[in-house]
């Protein structure tokens, strides 16, 4: 099936690519480093940031989008076939060990931190869409702690507040945890579909006041379309404080493994990450 041509603008300047079939996927975004960096004007229907690993790298052909800051070699990987292409990234996590251990925290992410044009702030309205696949995840016991990885993020930079989209293995289910600290299931029993492609669409309206909103939507295996699985409006959505110096003041998204329960080695496979501007 042939995809939508996706435009991007910079500036005055239309940078319009042609769509794929499901077996050969284009990045949305191309072009020398000075214009994956530079913030763009964008309109509803936009896709601002389309990562399908397709030049089979763990950035996806896109400069200054990292694999992972772990140093581990296998920290960041590529695997194939994807979610719907050739390629997908894997990121892995092996508790204890080192190499496995970056930014504070056992983790192997990649985030969309340096891409300017991909940043939110409070006023936009953004849909995040992701496939993932978890790979030979074991059960969850009681000898673990509830929590036990996250494997999507909307953060806030320089933020001491509530990651505002959080989706994280929280027992044997998959669960967001919202701006406001409340939460929702999204997958009951993430075990009922080991091993396989689940997909994901967050819509989310960015507001500093009580006008915005988090929607969620899932498109598991034997679905043939998204599935609402959640929705919270009128709470603040962005929780980072715009007027401090050097904090605050931009959201982006990451993705991967962050944090592992004790003595377990994790792997989450990822693939069409995007997002779509919806003001």
């Amino acid at each position: 099936m042939n995809k939508r041509l996706l435009s991007v603008r910079v500036a005055a300047v239309a940078i319009l690519l042609a769509g794929a079939s499901s077996c050969t996927k284009n990045n949305t975004l191309k072009g020398p480093a000075s214009l994956q960096t530079t913030a763009r004007s964008v309109t509803a229907g936009d896709t601002i940031l389309n990562v399908n690993y397709e030049s089979g790298t763990t950035d996806s052909g896109i400069p200054g989008l990292p694999g992972s800051d772990a140093s581990a070699p296998d920290a960041a990987y590529m695997v194939s076939p994807g979610a719907t292409g050739n390629y997908a990234i894997a990121h892995k996590v092996v508790y204890g060990d080192s190499a496995y251990y970056s930014d504070g925290n056992w983790r192997s992410e990649t985030t969309a931190r340096f891409l300017t044009y991909t940043q939110f702030t409070p006023g936009q309205e953004r849909r995040y869409e992701f496939s993932v696949l978890l790979k030979d995840w074991p059960a969850w016991t009681s000898a673990e702690s509830a929590t036990r990885s996250n494997i999507f993020q909307c953060r806030v930079s320089n933020s001491s507040a509530y990651v505002p989209v959080m989706v994280r293995l929280q027992r044997n289910a998959i669960q967001i945890r919202r701006a406001d600290a409340s939460t929702a299931t999204l997958v009951t029993n993430y075990m009922d579909y080991a091993n396989q492609w689940m997909h994901f669409r967050i819509d989310v309206k960015w507001a500093m006041d009580n006008t915005g909103y988090i929607k969620t939507y899932n498109k598991l295996p034997g679905q043939s379309g998204y599935t609402q699985s959640s929705s919270i409006e009128n709470i603040r959505t962005y929780t980072g404080d715009t007027t401090v110096n050097g904090g605050g003041k931009f959201g982006y998204a990451k993705w991967g493994v962050y944090g592992v329960p004790d003595n377990i080695t994790g792997i989450a496979y990822h693939d069409d990450i995007r997002i779509i501007a919806l003001n």
